[in-house]
């Protein structure tokens, strides 16, 4: 049974990572742009960027270790796993104990970032204005990341990013807007965008750092392939 189930998340894993970075790369070969100022843009967003991911993993920690309620830490990776573990599913090849493997594919993950950040940008900021919708949108953007294996309360916490992003927009679209309203909406998603992206690149920079440090120097570390 456990093997059955290790079995069909690695499956799971392989179609989502890979429809997302094939989805990346076509979106790439249309517009190229998106990548260059996605990471050499607004560079102080990398610091609003860092702000909110510290937000979070306290967030994540302080409420994982006060005991929540069993529906809030569901996942469907941690039925698969009968409870034991949850997460990102995009994740996953971290846990291959193989350094170079670890470093190609951050290298393929980061090129991809921006272009996941921008669709989840027009779905989700795209053209909403009112308080009341934005934190409607900022909510199904978190919970949206239950598809990717998140537990509820970080899909939660998720929403809170959101609705952070949504202020980029919203900030950016009114100052575009009186410039040229035509193209507003475009800039303004390159704004929200660009924080997004670099929330995303500095999760899996730290992780992909963290986790090569820890086979380095832990005891039963990797491989060098």
């Amino acid at each position: 049974y456990i093997n059955n189930n290790k079995m069909l998340f690695n499956i799971i894993a392989t179609l989502l990572i890979g429809s997302t970075l094939y989805s990346a790369y076509k979106d790439f070969r249309k517009d190229s742009s998106v990548l260059k100022n996605a990471y050499l843009s607004r560079p102080l967003d990398f610091m609003w960027a860092f702000f909110l991911l510290v937000f979070v993993f306290v967030s994540v920690v302080t409420l994982a270790s006060i005991g929540l309620p069993k529906f809030m830490t569901w996942s469907w990776v941690s039925t698969l796993s009968n409870g034991s573990t949850s997460g990102n599913i995009v994740a996953a090849p971290f846990k291959v104990k193989s350094i170079v493997f670890i470093f190609g594919f951050w290298v393929l993950l980061s090129l991809a970032l921006p272009y996941l950040a921008k669709n989840e940008e027009k779905s989700f900021r795209s053209m909403v204005f009112g308080t009341k919708d934005r934190i409607v949108a900022s909510i199904k953007f978190g919970l949206v990341h239950m598809i990717v294996g998140v537990p509820l309360f970080v899909a939660l916490i998720l929403a809170v990013c959101g609705y952070v992003f949504s202020i980029f927009y919203v900030n950016a679209f009114s100052k575009a807007a009186k410039v040229d309203p035509f193209t507003a909406d475009e800039k303004a998603l390159m704004a929200s965008t660009s924080i997004h992206a670099k929330y995303n690149f500095l999760i899996v920079t730290i992780g992909a750092l963290v986790t090569i440090l820890s086979l380095i120097y832990l005891p039963g570390g990797s491989t060098v392939i």
